[in-house]
């Protein structure tokens, strides 16, 4: 059921692709294939690749009403989440610190009775704690998952809405074979010259 609403996003935006974002220029080159970053900084930097697809897709939408409406609407929801997920994320992470320097603590206690009586206590009041906050925990991971699986789908969509800005460039401006074709006889005519030079 995923994997069928998933296609038919795609196939959604694809087609806002295709009738919104036509290009009726001769030069295809997207902007971000103009970047005179090396090709050994592309090759050793991963980072690259993501801030490739994030500059396409961000010339694409730029001139795409639904897709610009689209950004806009993940841009505010990730705000709105951090700003309502804040109080509780804060909550459980000033407990979680309180709890670690309380079995840190315990640690130290000499006494073996005393310290076994104290963990004990120090483990009950954390499974209550657990118990009390086991429907808001579970709203937090709900909204984790929601979070990776919009990421999932939103970095899937600019890969597929990128493809045919892609094509393009490939399309117009394939390199002409016949000039490194030149180049190798040139090398050629050279290694035959110096291999003559060799034998004497």
């Amino acid at each position: 059921m995923k994997n069928i609403h998933f296609t038919l996003i795609l196939v959604l935006f694809l087609q806002i692709l295709f009738t919104g974002c036509d290009d009726n220029s001769e030069d295809n080159t997207p902007d971000a294939f103009e970047d005179e970053t090396s090709l050994s900084d592309v090759i050793s930097s991963k980072r690259y690749y993501n801030d490739l697809i994030t500059q396409l897709y961000d010339e694409i939408s730029e001139k795409n009403k639904e897709l610009k409406k689209l950004n806009e609407s993940v841009k505010k929801l990730k705000k709105e989440t951090a700003e309502k997920t804040e109080e509780a994320d804060k909550f459980f992470a000033n407990n979680q610190k309180y709890y670690n320097a309380a079995y840190a603590r315990t640690e130290i206690i000499q006494d073996s009775v005393l310290k076994e009586t104290v963990l004990t206590k120090l483990s009950e009041n954390e499974n209550s704690f657990n118990i009390k906050t086991e429907q808001l925990a579970n709203l937090l991971s709900e909204i984790s998952q929601k979070q990776a699986e919009l990421n999932d789908y939103y970095n899937a969509m600019k890969i597929i809405i990128t493809m045919k800005q892609n094509a393009e460039y490939q399309n117009s401006n394939m390199p002409d074979t016949n000039k490194l074709k030149g180049l190798t006889k040139d090398y050629q005519n050279i290694i035959d010259i110096i291999k003559v030079q060799t034998k004497n």
